[in-house]
């Protein structure tokens, strides 16, 4: 099994020694799990010129195509897990970061990872972690990833002999937490890449299902992406239990957006 781990940090400090310490916990569980870095600002990936082509038509014909994204998309998809790690810059997640996903906005259309269970790690040196989970979440949750957790950690409180020190000072509390979750969510982490831990889908999963839905009202690429998969008339990507509740929620979504849909398409 391997791990491909996405950083969207310019440096290897805070996140790439969290991402480590998640590595370390998963070879408890098998020695043999490959461990893969991928440091985006070492990285050639090309801005996003907001054309819309990979929407309407195929991402093979974005005109950035030269670049590495694609590469990198490829070792998301035939990685047993992917961590996605960021630094909290300006309340928000790195530039790097944003390139990365803007390359890959499509991917909210046409969801090849789906399924793929992902792990996201932040850190800061004060705020605005979770005004980035939030963000990561929506993303990863709109590609279909199966979000398996987070870890969030403010960096001079977690790291004892962390340089520059600032504000925030080392709390044994706050560390010794923070390693509970990584040994928590790296077995967890684990046991999906084994598949004996199947997601439960929320009611976030089942309306964020049917929204995503809808853009086979609005473009011919989604439809035919859709159809291929046997996406459309089902309650989600992929078969899960689903109890009574569930289901006529999700039924009345997709009533909902096919409603919305038919409009839109037709221009009334």
């Amino acid at each position: 099994m391997n791990v491909l781990v996405i950083s969207g940090s310019p440096r290897k400090k805070d996140s790439y020694l969290i991402c480590m310490e998640i590595g370390n916990e998963l070879k408890k569980y098998d020695s043999a799990i490959d461990f893969e870095y991928l440091q985006l600002s070492e990285s050639y990936i090309e801005e996003c010129k907001g054309c819309g082509i990979c929407f309407q038509k195929s991402e093979l014909l974005c005109p950035c195509r030269e670049d590495e994204i694609g590469m990198i998309k490829e070792k998301m998809k035939k990685a047993d897990a992917v961590i996605i790690s960021s630094p909290v810059y300006a309340y928000q997640v790195t530039g790097q970061m944003k390139k990365f996903i803007d390359r890959l906005s499509y991917l909210f259309h046409r969801q090849e990872l789906c399924g793929k269970p992902v792990l996201l790690v932040i850190t800061t040196d004060g705020g605005g972690s979770k005004q980035v989970y939030k963000y990561l979440k929506m993303t990863v949750s709109g590609w279909a990833m199966d979000l398996v957790g987070d870890i969030q950690i403010i960096s001079p409180m977690y790291f004892k002999n962390r340089e520059p020190k600032g504000v925030f000072k080392y709390n044994k509390r706050t560390f010794e937490k923070g390693q509970k979750k990584i040994k928590a969510l790296s077995k967890k982490l684990y046991e999906k890449m084994s598949q004996r831990n199947k997601k439960t889908l929320t009611y976030y999963d089942i309306f964020l299902f049917n929204c995503l839905r809808s853009k086979i009202y609005t473009s011919d690429a989604d439809r035919i992406y859709w159809k291929e998969k046997g996406w459309i008339d089902a309650p989600y990507f992929y078969d899960v239990d689903l109890n009574p509740v569930k289901r006529i929620f999700g039924k009345i979504m997709k009533r909902l957006i096919d409603i919305l849909g038919k409009k839109i398409s037709s221009g009334s």
